[in-house]
């Protein structure tokens, strides 16, 4: 780009008024200079940071936008937060670019407990803070936030066997949340980062309690003789009495995971109606297309890992790897270049930062990360 375009596109960006392709240009500039030789002395960067620093409005300094200055004849340029700015100095009319490194680099938070949850009225309850006490009432039925966090359905029907009105909430967690709910049996709900479940405020008849899963829950069911716990994921259907069982359904998963813990679940496929029975340490892998479902023998205590504070992975390629720290930290991924192939193995802490665990991955692999607002971008080493 020429240094006219390049002033205006930052100038915009500065603004907010930058729409989504021009952020991709400045995003392509910085990464056509981010390998470039530097050669600017120590007190050079110095004098370069400090102006930097003092052009920047003291009002957006802790904004994920940071503002940008130009001068005509030495400019300082703070590419938002991406820890980087671009220092121009003069040595010809022409004006050239040169990357330097700051020391206050782009980083990613973890997720943490946050959701909301949508009632039956259609209204949206945020659960993201720290307030404890109820949230609503569904006919009968309280809905209380707990001090340790987590969401409960108590009954105040007057027998346990009256009849409460058959209407459902929804708990969606967004990008970089997780949340713990308590549904009215008993049955205790994890939900992972970008996920929801959709339930009864009360689970009426005696014939069985049904709940749709969109994501990755973990799921221990209260047993009730005669009740069966029927879970639907897609065109899948699991059905359990007591147990403990985690599934994994995002939208761009091939298969939809169902990992058994403890007791059996049935797992049933909607379609074709093929019913396969999984046991204990064993994982049922149902393909969305094709509508096959396969058993593998797996160690449970990785497929809920997650719920423990960590990241598994196991013999896994870096697009998945990717796909799933994205969910968590709530970041776009995107690829540039040919891919590596290889396959990448590791437990991570959760409560890292993002920049931690793409340190370690670079080397494990010949792989490499460019921090960019709100973007991660992925190539192969050089």
């Amino acid at each position: 780009m020429q240094e006219q375009e390049i002033q205006e596109l930052l100038e915009k960006y500065r603004k907010g008024q930058a729409s989504p392709k021009e952020a991709e240009r400045l995003e392509s500039w910085y990464l056509q200079w981010h390998n470039e030789p530097v050669d600017i002395s120590p007190s050079e960067i110095e004098a370069a940071r400090n102006e930097v620093w003092n052009a920047v409005d003291p009002s957006r300094k802790k904004n994920s936008r940071l503002g940008l200055r130009v001068t005509a004849a030495a400019a300082a340029l703070l590419l938002l937060s991406a820890g980087f700015y671009f220092y121009h100095r003069v040595k010809t009319p022409v004006i050239t670019p040169v990357l330097v490194k700051t020391g206050i680099p782009l980083d990613f938070k973890p997720g943490r407990n946050v959701a909301t949850l949508t009632l039956s009225d259609g209204k949206i309850v945020g659960l993201g803070n720290s307030a404890i006490g109820p949230i609503g009432d569904q006919g009968a039925i309280a809905v209380e936030k707990q001090k340790d966090g987590f969401i409960t359905y108590h009954d105040r029907s007057r027998e346990k066997n009256d009849r409460v009105e058959a209407v459902n909430n929804t708990l969606t967690t967004p990008r970089g949340g997780e949340y713990h709910l308590k549904l009215s049996d008993g049955t205790e709900v994890w939900l992972n980062a970008a996920s929801s479940i959709t339930f009864p405020v009360k689970f009426n008849g005696a014939g069985e309690r049904v709940v749709a899963v969109k994501g990755e829950a973990y799921f221990e069911v209260a047993h009730r003789d005669g009740q069966t716990f029927k879970v639907i994921t897609g065109n899948q259907q699991i059905t359990v009495l007591g147990t403990h069982f985690n599934v994994k359904a995002y939208d761009d998963d091939q298969a939809i995971k169902t990992t058994l813990l403890s007791g059996s679940v049935d797992i049933k496929d909607l379609g074709t109606g093929q019913t396969i029975l999984l046991k204990p340490r064993q994982q049922a892998r149902f393909a969305k297309t094709g509508h096959s479902i396969t058993i593998k023998a797996v160690n449970p205590d990785d497929a809920v890992s997650w719920k423990n504070g960590y990241f598994v992975f196991d013999d896994q390629g870096i697009r998945s790897v990717m796909a799933i720290l994205s969910r968590w930290y709530d970041v776009d991924i995107s690829y540039q270049g040919n891919i590596t192939q290889e396959r990448f193995g590791g437990t991570f802490s959760r409560s890292a930062n993002l920049s931690e665990i793409l340190k370690n991955l670079e080397l494990l692999g010949d792989v490499q990360f460019n921090t960019l607002p709100r973007k991660i971008v992925v190539t192969k080493k050089n």
